[in-house]
């Protein structure tokens, strides 16, 4: 297994799902703002819906609002709607993560977080789930740490430099398409961990360049698949 030296994962969604909060939150401001979404016309009307960033959802409700909320104030609401969610989740690791992590450092394989979360709310997410007491600080890339947000490669360019791997030997996991995007112009390989298993979610993951997809993180064999990959 020569290729794989480091793993990337990003944090919300392909870790820690608390995507409803997020998603739900979205949908809210969206009616603050007059317009009427669900999960299905939201899909289709908004192209950060899944993955975000948290800005460039809020414009797209503007856009397609009567414009009687600016995006700050677009923003201020999904932000509210968020953290009145986040306490319905219960924030733990996907069933079968912290497994896959006990395997890749028995083996000795690098990993790291990377995600574009701010460190505040990182910060509350790797406490609740326990994650804070399995990466060590100097494993994680957050959104202060980079300059330009997904699909730019800068966040897993910093994973890869903190793994001391070039990227062209690094996997990352991710769930959104925007995010398998930055994995791409990183150079690395990206397998997709999508939240929601519908075909909607799947395709995009697939034609932004995930070479597998997995449900659930007990699917996998996760040496066999870095034999694999690395072949």
């Amino acid at each position: 297994m020569s290729k794989i030296q480091g793993i990337a994962f990003d944090l919300e969604g392909t870790v820690i799902n608390i995507e409803s909060a997020h998603h739900r939150g979205h949908l809210l401001a969206a009616h603050e703002a007059g317009v009427v979404l669900d999960f299905d016309s939201a899909l289709r009307s908004l192209p950060h819906f899944i993955g975000g960033p948290r800005e460039a959802i809020a414009q797209e409700i503007f856009e397609l609002s009567r414009k009687n909320l600016d995006v700050c104030k677009i923003i201020e609401w999904d932000k509210f709607y968020y953290k009145k969610l986040l306490p319905e989740i219960e924030i733990v690791p996907r069933p079968g993560f912290v497994e896959i992590l006990n395997t890749l450092r028995r083996e000795g394989v690098k990993v790291s977080i990377g995600s574009l979360t701010p460190s505040d709310q990182a910060e509350l997410l790797l406490e609740k789930s326990g994650l804070k007491n399995i990466f060590s600080q100097n494993e994680i890339i957050l959104r202060e740490d980079v300059r330009e947000v997904k699909p730019a490669p800068d966040v897993f360019f910093e994973t890869a430099l903190l793994m001391d791997v070039v990227t062209s030997h690094q996997l990352v996991f991710e769930d959104s398409p925007r995010g398998a995007e930055a994995a791409l112009r990183a150079g690395s390989q990206v397998v997709g961990m999508p939240v929601y298993n519908r075909l909607d979610v799947i395709s995009p993951l697939i034609q932004a360049g995930a070479c597998r997809i997995f449900m659930d993180w007990r699917e996998m064999n996760i040496m066999a698949l870095l034999r694999n990959l690395s072949s």
